[in-house]
């Protein structure tokens, strides 16, 4: 996500931002070089003095927080998803605070968040039912940036975001999209969780990065809003699409997994009501790119 957030600052903004990128690797967003990169860290988000050293030695208008240490499917361990994603981004707030830094935009998860109980489209007021670790840890993270709105002054902008696809996605265990198209070109077959009639919302990558910095000149802080494209899939959809790429493609059902949430849709009218109609990329348009991108990369 953070590749494909500085790749688009870098071709459509003109030098208007420059970014200092805190990675866990080395090679830092997968070896991408992007001019707007003035400085790079790496190291692991939970050493405190380093990310303080971050604020100590650069001047920072805003925080994009787009680290997350594990994903759905990882929440049978509960507290290593506190210790690695909550409270290190406590440590970050507190540093927001301590350093005068008042913008942060979370990137946060609608599926995840909302869970499973109801099937009709989630509206931002909604209760959430989040049933992963990882879900409960982004509605806490949510809940912390807006109490230190209140207490402090923070301005978070939360965006609870569908599912991305999309160039530079190198995960293996987020983003089915992705992952089929991979699986695909190494002649493997995809496991689908359940009956793979589950329909979820899914944006492609650039679109989302546009919408976000379209809501950052905007101003817009002290809001959650969800981010999505309205285009509903199946995985059985999506394994249909990648077969008809690539022919000899299969897929293979097995158990669903207790911490997917299976199905949601988003509620999009508040997006809508702040940028207007969006023109987002087609489905059909967006897997081609995806299916381009990670062929080349091979």
């Amino acid at each position: 996500m953070g590749t494909n957030i500085i790749r688009y600052a870098d071709a459509r903004m003109h030098g208007e931002y420059q970014f200092i990128v805190f990675d866990k690797f080395d090679h830092h967003m997968g070896g991408v070089k992007c001019d707007s990169v003035v400085k790079t860290y790496s190291g692991d988000f939970s050493d405190a003095e380093l990310i303080e050293r971050i604020f100590i030695e650069n001047h920072i208008d805003l925080v994009i927080h787009a680290l997350s240490t594990t994903v759905p499917v990882d929440s049978a361990n509960a507290r290593y998803d506190v210790e690695t994603n909550l409270l290190p981004t406590l440590d970050v707030l507190a540093l927001m605070v301590k350093y005068g830094v008042k913008n942060i935009v979370y990137i946060s998860s609608g599926g995840a968040v909302y869970g499973t109980r109801d099937n009709k489209p989630h509206m931002e007021s909604d209760a959430v039912y989040p049933v992963s670790s990882y879900g409960v840890v982004k509605v806490a993270t949510e809940k912390y940036m807006m109490q230190y709105s209140q207490l402090y002054g923070l301005r978070p902008l939360i965006l609870r975001l569908s599912n991305p696809y999309g160039p530079y996605h190198y995960s293996m265990k987020q983003g089915v999209i992705n992952i089929a198209i991979e699986k695909a070109l190494h002649n493997e077959p995809l496991h689908i969780w359940g009956d793979g009639e589950g329909k979820k919302d899914y944006i492609y990558v650039e679109d989302f990065v546009d919408i976000l910095f379209r809501l950052v000149k905007q101003n817009i802080t002290n809001q959650v809003i969800n981010i999505g494209s309205g285009t509903l899939l199946s995985v059985n959809d999506i394994a249909k699409s990648v077969r008809e790429l690539i022919q000899t493609f299969e897929d293979i059902h097995a158990d669903a997994q207790k911490f997917d949430a299976s199905h949601f849709e988003l509620n999009l009218d508040k997006l809508k009501e702040i940028i207007g109609d969006y023109k987002y990329t087609p489905f059909v348009e967006g897997i081609l790119k995806t299916f381009e991108w990670t062929k080349g990369k091979e």
